[in-house]
C-alpha cells in the first residue's frame, strides 16, 4: 500500500512514524532524508526496518527524518525578527569561459514571446544545437532548430515531447515565460505547467552536470524587479516562477539555477544578450536576478520599515469587518485571536470544515486514540471498511469542528463579533453567495488559507499542484472578486519563506507564495491608500510540529516561531508605521533549506569585457601622462570580487600581489580581460589569481597576479597615539604638485596629520563609486578607498625620497574590516624592510579614528622615478 495515496500519510507524518519505529526496533542508523524520499510503500518501510537496502536515494524531501537520539543542536542560523524585501544592486556578471561542454545542446520552452527567436539565433551562432518545445498554439518560428510541438496541456503528451528533446544530453534549459497571459487563470495554468516541465528536467540536468555546467533558467518580463514594482494583476502568477527556480536550486545543487526577470521595455536584442550573460555567469548565486535596463538587481532583506508612499489607512478598529480565510483553526486563528484582543474588529471566518453537530460516537471522547477507535467502530457498524484513510478523515472532521468552535469562543471572549462560514473559497459562485450579505460592511481581508503536498520536483503530480494552488491562488481570486475592492482598507496575505528562499519538497507551495508577494505589490499599486502586506512566515512552533520534527529543525539550527510571539508580530503588523510594508519576512530571516554552492575544485577562467571601462570615473580619473590606466587597486578588486562570487566565500588576505603589465587604455588595450582562478590544494580556501589578456595573434599577456585567501588574518592591536582628525595641513596640493596624479573621483587624501619619515599620518575620506555595479569590489574591499592606501605610499616616497613613484607590488594585505564609504579614516605609512635602489618598501595601515585596524598592507613596493613628476602634473 502507498503510504500517502492509500493511507493518507504525508511527508511530515512519515518523519514521525519513522522516528518512532527506529526507537522501538533500534534498527541501526535512522533513515536519511534521501532514503525517506523513496520509502513510498509499506513494503519499503518494512524492508528498511528489517535491514534490507532502501531504494536508491535522490533528493531529500521537505521534512527529513528524525534522529533516534537527541541531536546536538546546530548553531542557530537566524533569530526571530522582521525584515522587508528590498532590491540590491548586483555587479555586471563575469562570464565563465568554457562553461558548457563542446557542441552543447539547449532546450528552449517557447511560449510565443518575442525573445525565443533572438535567443535561439544567438545560441546557434555560438555553436549550440537548439531544441524548441512549443507550447500549445505557438507557431514554429526558429529555423534550424529541432522542433517539439505540444498540441495540448496534458501531462502525457508533455512527458513524451520532453523525452524526445532529451534524447541527447541537454546542458541548458531556458523556460521562457515572457508572453503576458490573457488573464489570471491563464497565468496560473502557465505557472503550473512550468513546474510540470521542470519535473522531467531535474534528473537529466543532474546527469549532465557531470560533463560541465548544466543550467535551468526561467525568463519572465514583469518589471525587472520580480513584480514587486506593482505589475498588472493578470501578470502576477508569473511572479511565482522564481519560487520554482529557488526550490530547484535547493533540491538539485549541482544544477546552475537562475530566475531572470526583465523589464518589458527592453529591446529583444538587449534582453537576449542579458539572458545569455546570466547563463554564462561565473557566479552561481544569487538565483534570482532582475534587469530593468539601468541596473542588475536581486532580492534581499532590509530591516527598516517600508517608506510611506502616500495616504495612510485608517487604524483598525471595532467598526471594521475582516474576512479571514483559513481562520477557523491553526496558526491563522491564533493570529486573529491576538488581533481581536487588541482592536476588536468584526471577524468573518471562512473555512472548509462544516460546523455540524458532532456524531454520537464522538461525544465525550477527547483522547486521539480513543476518537479514532470510535470512528473505526462507527464505520464497521455502517458496514464500511475502516481503512486508515477513512478513519483519519472521520477523526479530523470531529477535531476540526471542535477547533473552529474553540476559535469562535476565544474571539468572542476577546471582544470581537465573530462568525464562521463553511465555504469552499476555490468556488467563486459559492464564495460570492456566502459573502453577499456582508459585502457592504467588509473593510479588510486576511488570507491565511493554504495546503501542503510536499514532494520533490521530479515526483510532482498535476493533482498535487492543483491542490496546493487552489486555496492560495484560486481562493484569493474568488474572495477578492466577491468583495468591494475600493472598500478594503486592510489586506494581509499569509505567504511563506518557502517562496522567498525556496524550500526542499515545496516547489508548488513556493510558487503559490511567490505569486502572493507579486499580487500584494500589484494590489498596493492600484490601492495606494490601503494596507497591503504579504507576510512570509518562517516555521512555527505549533501543534502541527511534533517533537520529532522539532528535533529535525533543531539539528539544522532553525529557530521556530513561538505561537505567542508570532501572534504578537502579526498584530504588530497593523501598526501605523507598518502600513506600507509590502513583502515582509517574519521569524528567522533565513532559509529553511540551505544551499551551499560548490566552490571550484579545479582551475576556472572568467572573462570580463573592459572595452569602454576608461569612461568609468574609476579609470577616467586615473591618467598617467596621456592615457587612462586601470588602477592596481581596481585590478585587485576585480580579482577579489570575482573569486568571492565564484566560490561563495570572502577574501580576507592577499599575498604576493604584483603588477606585471598594467592595462593602459591607449587604443591598444584588449577588448576583454581574463582572470584565471586556481585552487591551492596545500592551502584550503586559498586560490592563485592571475589577470591576463589574449592578443589578436593568440599570445597571452600577463597583467596582475596574487594569492587570495579566505582565512582571516590574526587580530591586530589598535594603533595608539594617532593625531586627531582635522589637524595638520590640507593635502589638496598633493594632487597638483606632481606627487599624485589622480582626478576628482579618486581624490580622497584630505589632510596631512603627521609628517615624519618614520610615521606619516594622513586623513582620508572618499565616497566609493560602484564601478559596473560593484564588480571591482569584495565583501571587505572597495577599489576607491583601497587606492588611497597606495596613494599614501606615493606621498611618503615624494616627501622622503624626493621623487614621484608608482606601486608595483604588495607582499601581504590583511582585510579586517571594510573601509568607510564617504567617512573619514586615518592612513599610517611606515618604512618597512629596505628596498633596493629606487625601490621603497612600506607598511600602510588604514585605521578608524580610534585606532582600530581596518586594513593593513605589508611590503608595499614603490618604485621612484623622477620623470614621473612631469607626467603626473600633465595628467
Amino acid at each position: 500500500m502507498d503510504v500517502e495515496a492509500d493511507l493518507g500519510i504525508d511527508s511530515i507524518k512519515r518523519v514521525e512514524i519513522m522516528g518512532v519505529l527506529h526507537e522501538r526496533f533500534a534498527a541501526g542508523t535512522p533513515a536519511s532524508p534521501e532514503q525517506l524520499a523513496e520509502l513510498r510503500t509499506l513494503q519499503d518501510i518494512v524492508g528498511f526496518i528489517a535491514g534490507q537496502d532502501a531504494p536508491a536515494p535522490q533528493a531529500a524531501p521537505a521534512a527529513p527524518s528524525a534522529p533516534a537520539s537527541e541531536p546536538e543542536a546546530a548553531p542557530e542560523r537566524g533569530r526571530i525578527g522582521r525584515a522587508q524585501a528590498v532590491l540590491a544592486e548586483l555587479p555586471v556578471p563575469d562570464q565563465l569561459v568554457d562553461a558548457y561542454p563542446a557542441s552543447p545542446a539547449a532546450l528552449l520552452v517557447d511560449d510565443g514571446g518575442e525573445l525565443t527567436q533572438e535567443i535561439a539565433v544567438r545560441l546557434q551562432t555560438q555553436g549550440w544545437k537548439v531544441h524548441v518545445l512549443r507550447l500549445p498554439g505557438v507557431p514554429q518560428r526558429v529555423e534550424d532548430a529541432v522542433d517539439h510541438a505540444l498540441t495540448g496541456w496534458g501531462v502525457t503528451e508533455l512527458a513524451s515531447r520532453v523525452e524526445e528533446a532529451l534524447g541527447e544530453r541537454v546542458s541548458l534549459v531556458l523556460d521562457l515565460c515572457t508572453k503576458a497571459p490573457a488573464d489570471w487563470s491563464e497565468g496560473v495554468r502557465r505557472l503550473a505547467h512550468t513546474l510540470l516541465v521542470a519535473k522531467h528536467l531535474v534528473e537529466p540536468l543532474n546527469g549532465a552536470a557531470a560533463f560541465g555546467r548544466a543550467a535551468y533558467t526561467t525568463v519572465t518580463r514583469l518589471d525587472g524587479s520580480f513584480g514587486l514594482g506593482g505589475v498588472d494583476e493578470h501578470l502576477t502568477p508569473l511572479g511565482g516562477v522564481a519560487g520554482l527556480v529557488k526550490t530547484l536550486a535547493v533540491e538539485a545543487p549541482e544544477v546552475f539555477a537562475r530566475a531572470v526577470d526583465l523589464a518589458p521595455g527592453l529591446a529583444p536584442d538587449a534582453a537576449a544578450a542579458l539572458v545569455l550573460g546570466e547563463v554564462y555567469d561565473a557566479a552561481t548565486e544569487p538565483v534570482q536576478v532582475g534587469h530593468d535596463g539601468t541596473r542588475r538587481v536581486t532580492l534581499t532583506l532590509g530591516e527598516q520599515p517600508a517608506q510611506p508612499t502616500g495616504a495612510q489607512p485608517q487604524p483598525l478598529g471595532s467598526e471594521d469587518l475582516l474576512v479571514v480565510t483559513g481562520g477557523g483553526r491553526g496558526i491563522t486563528a491564533t493570529c486573529v485571536t491576538e488581533l481581536a484582543r487588541r482592536h476588536r474588529p468584526g471577524l468573518l471566518l471562512l473555512g472548509r470544515t462544516p460546523l455540524e453537530e458532532e456524531p454520537e460516537w464522538a461525544r465525550g471522547v477527547t483522547e486521539a486514540a480513543a476518537l479514532k477507535a470510535a470512528a473505526a467502530a462507527d464505520l464497521k457498524r455502517a458496514g464500511e471498511k475502516p481503512t486508515p484513510k477513512r478513519v483519519e478523515q472521520a477523526y479530523r472532521a470531529v477535531v476540526g469542528g471542535r477547533e473552529v468552535r474553540a476559535t469562535l469562543e476565544a474571539l468572542r471572549a476577546a471582544g470581537s463579533q465573530a462568525e464562521y462560514l463553511a465555504v469552499d473559497i476555490t468556488d467563486p459562485e459559492a464564495t460570492a453567495a456566502a459573502l453577499a450579505p456582508y459585502r457592504s460592511r467588509i473593510t479588510g481581508l486576511v488570507h491565511g488559507a493554504g495546503v501542503l503536498a510536499d514532494q520533490l520536483i521530479a515526483q510532482k503530480k498535476a493533482s498535487e499542484i492543483e491542490r496546493v494552488f487552489a486555496p492560495k491562488l484560486a481562493g484569493l481570486r474568488a474572495v477578492t472578486a466577491a468583495l468591494d475592492a475600493d472598500a478594503l482598507r486592510h489586506v494581509v496575505l499569509f505567504s511563506s519563506v518557502a517562496g522567498f528562499f525556496g524550500n526542499r519538497g515545496q516547489s508548488d507551495y513556493a510558487m503559490a507564495n511567490e505569486t502572493l508577494n507579486a499580487w500584494a505589490s500589484s494590489w498596493k499599486r492600484r490601492h495606494p491608500a490601503a494596507r497591503v502586506t504579504s507576510l512570509n512566515w518562517g516555521a512555527w512552533d505549533s501543534g502541527m510540529v511534533s517533537p520529532e520534527i522539532k528535533a529535525v529543525f533543531r539539528e539544522r539550527g532553525i529557530v521556530l516561531i513561538p505561537q505567542d510571539t508570532g501572534a504578537e508580530m502579526f498584530a504588530d503588523q497593523f501598526a501605523a508605521e507598518r502600513a506600507d510594508d509590502a513583502v515582509t519576512v517574519l521569524g528567522p530571516t533565513t532559509p529553511l533549506s540551505e544551499r551551499v554552492p560548490a566552490a571550484p575544485s579545479a582551475t576556472v577562467t572568467v572573462e570580463r569585457r573592459i572595452a569602454g571601462l576608461d569612461r568609468d570615473p574609476l579609470v577616467a580619473d586615473h591618467v598617467i601622462g596621456d592615457a587612462p590606466v586601470l588602477p592596481a587597486a581596481a585590478a585587485l578588486g576585480w580579482a577579489i570580487g570575482a573569486v568571492e562570487r565564484a566560490t561563495g566565500g570572502e577574501v580576507r588576505q592577499v599575498r604576493d600581489f604584483s603588477v606585471q603589465k598594467g592595462i593602459v587604455f591607449d587604443g591598444t588595450q584588449p577588448e576583454n580581460a581574463r582572470l584565471v582562478i586556481t585552487p591551492l590544494p596545500e592551502a584550503p580556501g586559498a586560490v592563485q589569481a592571475a589577470i591576463r589578456s589574449v592578443n589578436q595573434d593568440g599570445a597571452v599577456r600577463p597583467h596582475y597576479a596574487a594569492v587570495l585567501d579566505a582565512a582571516p588574518a590574526a587580530p591586530q592591536t589598535p594603533v595608539a597615539g594617532l593625531p586627531a582628525l582635522g589637524g595638520g595641513r590640507p593635502a589638496d596640493g598633493l594632487y597638483t604638485d606632481g606627487t599624485l596624479f589622480h582626478g576628482p573621483a579618486l581624490r580622497g587624501v584630505r589632510r596631512v596629520l603627521a609628517e615624519e619619515e618614520s610615521r606619516l599620518v594622513l586623513e582620508c575620506a572618499l565616497a566609493e563609486h560602484r564601478t559596473e555595479g560593484g564588480a571591482f569590489a569584495g565583501a571587505h574591499y572597495a577599489p576607491g578607498t583601497a587606492d588611497l592606501l597606495l596613494q599614501a605610499a606615493l606621498v611618503w616616497v615624494r616627501l622622503f625620497r624626493g621623487s614621484a613613484g608608482l606601486p608595483l607590488a604588495v607582499g601581504h594585505a590583511e582585510l579586517h574590516h571594510p573601509l568607510p564609504d564617504g567617512e573619514p579614516f586615518v592612513v599610517l605609512v611606515e618604512p618597512g624592510t629596505a628596498g633596493a635602489g629606487a625601490e621603497a618598501r612600506l607598511t600602510v595601515t588604514a585605521c578608524a579614528p580610534d585606532g582600530r585596524v581596518l586594513t593593513r598592507l605589508h611590503d608595499v613596493s614603490v618604485i621612484s622615478a623622477p620623470q614621473l613628476t612631469a607626467k603626473f602634473v600633465s595628467g
